[in-house]
C-alpha cells in the first residue's frame, strides 16, 4: 500500500472507494446499520485530505457489539478494542490493505450527529472547507511523522468550524439527509 499519511487533493475515486466498502457493509449487516455514511474529509468534494476513507455506521443497540462484530470482521476489518473514544467502536482494515476506518456510533447519539453536521456544513461552506485544508497541509508539514501532534493540531479549527455549523444548522433548521447506503 502506498503512503496514505500525507494530505492529497481531492479525489473523485474516493467516494467509489467508500460505496464499494458500504455495500458490503449493507449486505452483512442488513437493518442492523440504520445508517452507513460517508464521513470525514474524503467525503467532501474539494477537500483536500489524508486518503484515508471514514466511514459511519448507525445501529440502534450500539451495546450489542455482538450484533455487528462479526458481520463487520467478516468482510476484512478488525475492532480496534484499545480505542480510548468510548463514543464509537472502531474497526479497521487488515493488514496489508487499503487504509479505512469504520466508526460505528449510536443512531442519534451527539457523537454520529456532531459527525455528520460537520460534515454537511463544510460540503454547503467552501471558504471553511478551503480554510481546514490550509490548516491541515500546515499541521502535515509540521508534524509529518508525528501523527498524534498532528490529530490535536487540528482541533482548534475543527471546533471553530462546529461552532459555525451549530449556528448554520439553527438557520437553516439542519437535519441530517438520508443515509449514503
Amino acid at each position: 500500500m502506498d503512503n496514505q499519511w500525507r494530505v492529497s487533493p481531492y479525489d473523485p475515486a474516493w467516494k467509489i472507494l467508500f460505496e464499494d466498502i458500504a455495500i458490503k457493509l449493507r449486505y452483512s449487516l442488513g437493518d442492523i446499520a440504520v445508517r452507513i455514511d460517508h464521513v470525514g474529509s474524503t467525503s467532501v468534494i474539494g477537500l483536500d485530505a489524508k486518503p484515508i476513507i471514514d466511514i459511519q455506521v448507525s445501529v440502534s443497540c450500539y451495546d450489542d457489539v455482538s450484533s455487528y462484530k462479526t458481520l463487520i470482521e467478516k468482510i476484512g476489518f478488525v475492532l480496534r478494542e484499545e480505542n480510548p473514544d468510548k463514543s464509537k467502536k472502531y474497526f479497521r482494515e487488515i493488514p496489508g490493505t487499503r487504509r479505512t476506518h469504520i466508526h460505528v456510533r449510536q443512531a442519534g447519539s451527539f457523537s454520529e450527529q456532531v459527525t455528520l453536521l460537520f460534515r454537511d456544513y463544510l460540503r454547503t461552506h467552501p471558504a471553511d472547507c478551503f480554510r481546514y485544508a490550509q490548516e491541515k497541509h500546515r499541521l502535515m508539514a509540521l508534524y509529518k511523522n508525528e501523527r498524534p501532534k498532528y490529530v490535536e493540531g487540528k482541533g482548534p479549527i475543527v471546533w471553530d468550524i462546529l461552532q459555525k455549523a451549530h449556528s448554520w444548522s439553527q438557520e437553516v433548521g439542519w437535519r441530517p439527509e438520508i443515509t449514503d447506503m
